[in-house]
């Protein structure tokens, strides 16, 4: 009985793991583009804590992406000309990129840095990333794989591009 008991409790541990460094869906974004334009957007929010640093290893797509190219780019956290911080803007290859932030520094938003997704359609329809499976080390260690996405994207592609895009796929 006592086995059943332990294997109980660690799988409910298991499903109460934190899902950091990933942040958690927050919203969704849109766009209409025509077949074989790129378009950008940031998908995954990551604040690094005081003392972390995060390599990032590699990023696999999840959703209803049918005849769609996915790119995934790291975007370093940069300050705009009137002091915002901004994530986004600066794109660099994700693997091999890196983040840390100093043991000293605050916690906050202003250590966010972005994972950028690229999808360009080689076909007509709707075309949602929906979730991102995330390789990473934290502090040297193992790599790590966890599914996530700040911000659920969907394009809709045709020739001419469309003037509006649907929020989700149709069934």
């Amino acid at each position: 009985m006592r086995p059943l008991f332990a294997l109980a409790l660690l799988l409910a541990l298991a499903s109460c793991s934190d899902p950091y460094p990933l942040s958690p869906t927050g919203g969704s974004a849109t766009s209409p583009t025509s077949i074989g334009k790129s378009v950008q957007n940031v998908v995954v929010f990551i604040e690094p804590h005081p003392g972390d640093r995060i390599e990032f290893v590699s990023a696999e797509p999840v959703g209803t992406l049918g005849d769609t190219i996915v790119r995934f780019f790291f975007s370093p956290g940069i300050t705009a000309p009137n002091g915002d911080h901004v994530v986004g803007q600066k794109l660099e290859p994700l693997a091999g990129a890196s983040v840390s932030v100093d043991r000293n520094v605050p916690a906050g938003g202003q250590n966010s840095v972005g994972i950028v997704a690229e999808l360009t359609p080689r076909s007509a329809g709707t075309f949602s990333l929906s979730d991102i499976r995330l390789h990473y080390r934290i502090n040297g260690l193992p790599e790590q794989v966890k599914q996530g996405i700040s911000v659920i994207f969907t394009i809709c592609a045709a020739d001419p591009a469309p003037a509006a895009c649907e929020a989700s796929p149709p069934p």
